[in-house]
């Protein structure tokens, strides 16, 4: 076991992301709840299996739409101080027990963050040492401070957006899902100078109307990549040498707040089919005592008498999400960054 998992995590490069990958999915493999959520008599996914029946390709393929809510459930409960770490890698095997063996389900991350709902905003602000896990607070930003220029991005509104300011020029560019070049994007006020939801959040001015709306990305890795992309877009533009920095962040809702971990994020389980739009499979790995393992193209393959069993692999559709309306939003929680610009 620790030997097949040694060799998947050099596969996927021995960097802070596979680590916390790894803690991750140690911290699953030992919780109950995820041999409850399995094996249950009465609510597990496999409740109609006896305790010595074998796992076989069928019963996980049967049950893929329920596997994935399930592990997006327990990375969220038992790994939300390190989520987006594990969002920047590709696949996983998360380990359970039955039947005197030690089975593996390798997935695939993108299909499980389609299962978290988590609203997700990126954020540019003059403060390069926000940690991820900290809290932004809307009484740390000083009020009716302009703290990027009005080339970076435009400080009048009212009268039509500036098209040439960085901030419109990178979002045009990379906020295809907000209607890309079709629309103008600008960074929000502080308090006192026509806040709109949170001093430094990035927002979508429809073109043509009055609507104005956070750039939300739900899910965490497609907000990662747009995070970054942004970010790169505004170096060596006239965002640069303000000392900025770019961040994506969880925008915590009221009804949230104060809970634990998860509901601080901002997240939801979406159950069943769900926001899943990929053709989501497993493939589940089976060891014995006797047989050994080594990774080959496309899976693991079994040696020494190790059943293995692979299911399609999924299909990488994202959905395109409506951002929300503007709100009253006190505090933000860093999710990545920061990226200077």
């Amino acid at each position: 076991m620790k030997k097949l998992l040694a060799l998947f995590l050099l596969l996927i490069g021995t960097t802070a992301h596979a680590t916390a990958l790894d803690s991750c999915m140690q911290k699953i493999y030992a919780s109950a709840d995820w041999k409850n959520d399995l094996f249950d008599k009465t609510t597990g996914i496999f409740n109609t299996i006896d305790d010595s029946t074998k796992i076989t390709e069928n019963m996980v393929n049967e049950q893929r739409t329920k596997i994935y809510p399930l592990i997006a459930k327990q990375i969220i409960t038992q790994c939300s101080n390190n989520i987006a770490d594990i969002a920047k890698v590709n696949r996983a095997i998360v380990n359970f027990d039955h039947d005197g063996r030690t089975y593996g389900f390798d997935f695939d991350i993108s299909t499980v963050f389609e299962y978290l709902d988590m609203r997700t905003a990126i954020l540019v602000i003059d403060k390069r040492n926000l940690l991820v896990g900290s809290k932004l607070k809307l009484s740390d930003i000083p009020e009716k401070q302009k703290f990027f220029t009005d080339e970076c991005s435009d400080h009048t509104i009212w009268d039509n957006l500036d098209d040439d300011a960085a901030v419109n020029i990178a979002g045009q560019s990379v906020f295809n899902e907000f209607g890309g070049s079709s629309n103008e994007f600008f960074l929000d006020f502080a308090e006192g100078d026509n806040r709109r939801a949170f001093p430094g959040l990035v927002l979508r001015d429809k073109t043509g109307s009055t609507e104005e709306s956070i750039v939300i990305y739900r899910n965490l890795k497609i907000g990662l990549e747009r995070a970054n992309q942004f970010a790169e877009k505004l170096k060596n533009s006239a965002c640069s040498d303000q000392r900025l920095a770019v961040y994506l962040v969880s925008i915590q809702n009221q009804r949230d707040s104060g809970s634990n971990n998860a509901a601080a994020l901002g997240t939801g389980i979406t159950t069943g089919v769900g926001l899943a739009s990929a053709t989501a499979g497993t493939a589940l790995v089976a060891y014995s005592a006797l047989g050994t393992t080594a990774m080959v193209a496309g899976g693991i393959a079994a040696i020494g008498g190790a059943a293995v069993f692979l299911i399609a692999a999924p299909v990488a559709t994202y959905m395109l999400l409506k951002p929300t309306d503007i709100e009253d939003i006190k505090e933000v929680t860093i999710l990545d960054g920061p990226h200077p610009i």
